[in-house]
């Protein structure tokens, strides 16, 4: 069971009893096995109910209802509870409480109010989830665990007592001395430097809420710390009690969490919660021009399949999403539930979870919409559901089978942690983040995301003929070392403005950028400046063509002789000068973009490269299509997803298998409005 896709695609949900009358429940199943949902996620906020008071466990509901899925035939998914401490904890061990950066405490009444360095709290939370591991280990329903639920969701960072006596903790171990420390947080800038351990706090409010970003940055390597050491400890209960045929998972993607390592120390796969219908809600970060909607979801899926590769939907949409207190998503439109589920799959899910069955009755989520809503009457989305599980039947082999890609979009957590810190950083690379992903989309250019970190190595790469690491503004030299080894063995680099500027502190070494790559890149920048709100755009000529250059600009000075001008710029007062470089190294060579990547930009980068539109003969897509392959040994699964209410028109030029028609099909083709095909090739 660690590999889910020896099952096949398999539809399940998330289900409450603890909502629900007992005298439902059984037609609830009933229901959920017509439509073909063939598992359940429960538990994860139920506390309460198997712990009423400290150390008193009682889990008769929750015996009960599995009871009724052993009967049904339905499995089940067990999440430890964690994520909603009792009344009877918070207010008798109220230093379990987190607080904000300000000294405010989160009470009682929401969800992962608490922090996870309070002794007493790791104590309780390891207890919980021994009672549940003892207790359901030999349940022959039980198919998995889901630590906790959504670490890092709600709230993302942490500010109580205990967190900060177990930071100067985590200093003490990281840095030995506290000459060392201040040296590496740069304490000598405006007299911040430390005499005494005690002295130490983590970020706290301060004046114009602009603390030490070294220290900043430091606390946000701790939070991850902090998380998966108690990821681990649930996930070192778990494995000592149950079957190995368990898996052990969590879900969601936040900040401040590093998932590749939290999933090589404590998890069999990830899984991820899918909502592109946030897309069309109020939140500012979801209306940014350049993103495609809820197409921009994939995105997401994308780097969660490059943590690990094989990964599951815990929570799928169903229905608009919104809390009483903010969120105000729309309904999906008919035929939306289907696209996004299979916009899930192509990009590497093995399951799909919807959220939820039915809408809560109570409490902060009753605008969150699930398959049914509080009138339990058979609707569309039920039939959607049901159809899709249909489906799947004919789409089993899809299963398992790799992501295909020449292109990868290169990452890693430090700088993502380093991006929210430093708003000049924030805006060249969420410029070059949306363009890079709106140019790989538009031109039908199935595009990878790999994390880099230590355990990256250079034949990890071989399989990707291009890589682009936009803003790699933090640098080490294993990464560097590793990249230099791909290169030379004939791989091409891509990389933009400020590549190098920091080390792994966030301290800017007295070395030109792009720093550690300056040797491979065969150029450095003489010249840089933040494009302003006054300042006229800049573009760059390359090939005759006038391409913009946003955000931020660098001008390069070559340094070696094998280094080419690919493009100089077109005005301001570094008019003339290079803007793009390209240097051979090896059997390959590094692309050097002085600025951060516009669409156009990357365009042209893809076309440069012959990575441009990879599949025009056989397929010709309109804008409004997504293209995403998968293979598993000699067959190819092409996935097209269309995210316009209005019908497409595909071309394709060779015969292929129409998997959910079952027919073979070529010419001229009409894809409806929210459609899906996928197109089997051998």
């Amino acid at each position: 069971m660690k590999n889910w896709h020896e099952n096949g695609l398999t539809i399940g949900v998330c289900y409450y009893p603890e909502h629900w009358p007992k005298d439902i429940w059984e037609n609830d199943l009933d229901r959920m096995l017509d439509m073909g949902i063939h598992f359940v996620r429960i538990a994860e906020f139920a506390w309460t109910i198997m712990e009423p008071e400290e150390n008193k466990f009682d889990f008769t509901l929750f015996d009960e209802f599995m009871l009724l899925c052993e009967k049904k035939g339905m499995k089940v998914i067990l999440g430890t509870p964690t994520a909603t401490p009792p009344a009877w904890l918070t207010y008798k061990y109220p230093e379990v409480l987190n607080r904000d950066i300000k000294g405010t405490l989160y009470y009682h009444g929401h969800r992962r109010h608490y922090n996870m360095n309070t002794e007493i709290y790791m104590k309780l939370s390891k207890r919980i989830v021994e009672k549940m591991a003892e207790h359901y280990k030999d349940s022959p329903v039980v198919i998995g665990w889901q630590l906790d639920n959504e670490f890092n969701c709600t709230i993302t960072s942490y500010h109580s007592e205990a967190d900060n006596t177990a930071f100067i903790q985590y200093c003490k171990d990281k840095f030995t001395t506290l000459d060392n420390f201040n040296q590496c947080m740069g304490n000598v800038f405006w007299s911040q430097t430390y005499t005494d351990w005690d002295q130490i706090h983590i970020p706290r409010n301060v004046a114009r809420d602009s603390f030490n970003p070294h220290m900043v940055l430091e606390h946000k390597k701790f939070i991850s710390h902090t998380v998966i050491k108690y990821a681990k400890m649930q996930s070192d209960v778990l494995r000592g009690i149950i079957p190995d045929s368990q898996f052990i998972t969590t879900n969601g993607i936040f900040r401040n969490l590093d998932y590749v390592e939290l999933t090589d120390k404590a998890l069999d796969f990830m899984t991820y919660d899918s909502y592109p219908n946030f897309a069309f809600d109020m939140y500012p970060q979801y209306k940014r021009a350049k993103t495609l909607h809820d197409r921009d979801w994939s995105r997401n899926l994308s780097r969660v399949r490059g943590i690990k590769g094989s990964f599951g939907i815990m929570e799928q949409q169903a229905g608009g999403g919104g809390w009483n207190t903010g969120s105000e998503a729309p309904m999906p439109k008919p035929g939306q539930l289907r696209l996004w589920t299979y916009q899930s799959v192509a990009h590497g899910a093995d399951f799909i979870s919807y959220f939820r069955w039915r809408t809560s009755p109570v409490g902060t989520e009753i605008y969150w919409e699930g398959l049914n809503d509080q009138s339990n009457m058979h609707n569309r989305k039920i039939e959607e559901a049901m159809n899709v599980a249909k489906e799947f039947k004919s789409l089993y082999d899809i299963a398992g089978a790799e992501f295909v890609a020449e292109v990868a979009y290169l990452t890693d957590y430090i700088n993502e942690y380093d991006q929210d810190i430093d708003v000049i950083k924030n805006k060249y690379q969420t410029e070059s983040d949306d363009s890079w992903f709106l140019a790989s989309q538009l031109s039908h250019t199935p595009m990878d995301y790999v994390y880099m970190d230590n355990r990256i190595k250079a034949e990890d790469l071989e399989k990707y003929s291009l890589l682009i690491y936009s803003h790699p503004v933090i640098l080490t030299e294993n990464t560097r070392d590793t990249l230099t080894e791909y290169v030379r063995n004939g791989g091409t680099l891509v990389i933009g403005a400020r590549a190098g500027f920091k080390d792994i502190y966030g301290r800017s070494p007295m070395t030109p950028v792009p720093g550690l790559l300056k040797d491979i890149a065969g150029a450095v920048s003489i010249e840089h400046t933040l494009i302003g709100p006054m300042d006229e755009p800049v573009t760059a000529t390359w090939d005759d063509e006038q391409i913009e250059m946003p955000a931020y600009n660098e001008v390069l000075e070559p340094i070696s002789i094998e280094t080419k001008i690919l493009a100089e710029y077109d005005n301001s007062y570094y008019k003339s000068m290079p803007a793009v470089t390209e240097h051979k190294e090896g059997k390959g060579r590094v692309i050097t973009v002085g600025g951060a990547f516009s669409t156009q930009m990357a365009e042209k980068i893809l076309e440069y490269t012959n990575n441009f539109i990879p599949y025009e003969e056989l397929i010709t897509l309109p804008d409004d299509c997504e293209l995403v392959v998968r293979r598993k040994e000699d067959t190819f699964y092409f996935i097209i997803l269309n995210y316009s209410k209005d019908e497409q028109t595909i071309l394709l030029n060779d015969e292929c298998t129409d998997m959910i028609n079952n027919h073979t099909v070529q010419g001229m083709i009409s894809l409806e409005g929210y459609g899906v095909m996928v197109l089997k090739i051998e």
